[in-house]
């Protein structure tokens, strides 16, 4: 019987070994391959992106009691500008002290940090209410208190819908003009009357 005792514990001891062995060669192998791949992706976007931040948030508030709201799923700063922001899947609002909230969505903004003037670019929205403007830029101004949308402008409300070149908003007034860059050009204004 002892025989047959040690044979038995010489082939567990040699399962256990192989075992071993199997693993390493085969599963930390693999491990390994698998976390230089993944090593090297962050790597080379860290040496290409040094500069790229992940969900960005300003908030910042004017002496009249507007407070604005700043979010971005990434951004990234300009190199030679440091106040400047490039900002990208952006939503903002501008909360007013009447509690009147403007929405703007966007693909990209660039930001000053310095002024909160900000730039809205690609497939804009802006949500004021029941109203509904969308359009390519939007430039936001807050030291002359005014938004500025251009290109391809739609407004819509309830009953009213606008195509134009650029749309002026007056946050101080509460004034909205509308107009074509080529004067000859005509505002295309439908609705129910």
């Amino acid at each position: 019987m002892d025989k047959k005792k040690s044979l038995q514990y010489s082939l567990v001891i040699l399962l256990i070994f192989s075992s071993i062995i199997f693993y390493k060669k085969f599963f930390s192998e693999n491990e390994k391959i698998a976390e230089k791949k993944i090593n090297n992706y962050y790597s080379d976007k860290k040496t290409k992106n040094s500069n790229l931040i992940e969900t960005l948030k300003y908030i910042s508030q004017d002496l009249v009691g507007n407070t604005y709201i700043i979010k971005a799923e990434s951004a990234e700063f300009v190199k030679d500008k440091t106040e400047n922001v490039i900002l990208f899947k952006v939503n903002a609002e501008i909360i007013r002290q009447d509690d009147n909230i403007i929405k703007i969505n966007s693909d990209e903004a660039i930001y000053n940090k310095r002024n909160n003037d900000t730039i809205f670019k690609k497939t804009v929205s802006i949500d004021y209410g029941d109203q509904l403007i969308k359009s390519e830029i939007v430039k936001l101004n807050f030291s002359k208190n005014l938004i500025e949308i251009i290109e391809n402008v739609h407004y819509m409300n309830r009953n009213t819908k606008i195509y134009a070149d650029k749309v002026e908003l007056d946050l101080l007034k509460k004034k909205m003009k509308i107009s074509m860059v080529n004067q000859n050009d005509n505002i295309q204004i439908t609705g129910k009357y």
